[in-house]
């Protein structure tokens, strides 16, 4: 949170009160981080099938998407332990977000979208907590599907008026998303919420460079999620709408679209080691 930041509502007096529940919360960013590595390691899979790389003929099966992550963790050794940690930890993500959208800060309409950006980004990891609990306790993984999840939820709105407007808008909100997380890719814009004072530079131009390389991929990973809404909207057909998984399996089928998705792993896999190098880092920054 920043230093001009006036602490004058009460979860202001809470983080400024109990510092310690800063530290804890931070845990969340560890959890994400973990999830985001495993997400791209499953996305370059994707792409080395599709170009003949994988010497295994499994590899690149799996959903490649967070939710292919937690189901992932629940096909190994001690999964439904691994898969606690990573619920608790993404549930203090979401209250992470939460906290950050409830902040007091400026009023202007910049500060209102990122507030509703947090809020998103909450609901978004509380489901993901949700599907790993699920999985924990024993659901089969075939019940947790991004995928399907996308297309069913298309679906049920497309069958109301006015329905493809509102997939259509949605897709020009993710796609906008996806270009915005590029740009700050580009610029290198990936420490708004960090500390990193006592940080010696050469390790904070690996963080920023990490960071940088995350966004783009998570921009690009985005950014397809959007435009296949979009082709849902356009062509009033649900099952064009889908996840992250199924728009990367598309763009492998397509003249370069397997190094596309092998920047998206890259970018995944970066994103998630950047979470992980500077979770105990973060501040929480007021909108």
């Amino acid at each position: 949170m920043s230093a001009s930041s006036s602490l004058s509502n009460p979860v202001g007096h809470l983080v400024r009160d109990h510092p310690r529940l800063v530290r804890v919360a931070r845990v969340g960013w560890f959890a994400k981080g973990a999830v985001y590595v495993i997400a791209g390691v499953l996305a370059l899979f994707v792409a080395a099938q599709a170009e003949g790389w994988a010497s295994s003929p499994t590899a690149g099966a799996q959903e490649a998407s967070p939710t292919g992550a937690l189901k992932t963790v629940a096909g190994r050794s001690g999964g439904p332990v691994l898969l606690a940690a990573l619920a608790i930890g993404l549930l203090l993500y979401a209250m992470w977000r939460v906290v950050s959208a409830l902040l007091p800060g400026s009023g202007g309409a910049k500060a209102w979208a990122k507030r509703i950006g947090f809020i998103v980004s909450a609901v978004l990891y509380l489901s993901f907590a949700v599907t790993a609990l699920s999985l924990a306790r024993g659901a089969s993984p075939s019940a947790a599907n991004g995928n399907a999840t996308v297309a069913k939820t298309s679906g049920g709105v497309l069958r109301h008026t006015g329905g493809r407007l509102a997939i259509g808008l949605v897709g020009l909100i993710v796609v906008a998303v996806g270009i915005y997380r590029m740009s700050k890719g580009l610029k290198k814009d990936v420490a708004d919420e960090l500390d990193l004072s006592a940080v010696p530079a050469s390790r904070r131009r690996l963080f920023v460079r990490l960071g940088a390389m995350g966004e783009l991929g998570r921009g690009v990973g985005v950014s397809l999620i959007g435009y296949f809404l979009l082709r849902s909207a356009i062509a009033s057909d649900a099952n064009k709408a889908t996840g992250l998984d199924g728009a990367l399996r598309v763009m492998v089928t397509k003249t370069g679209g397997a190094l596309v998705v092998l920047l998206i792993g890259i970018g995944f896999v970066a994103y998630g080691l950047f979470c992980l190098a500077t979770f105990m880092h973060r501040r929480l920054e007021a909108p």
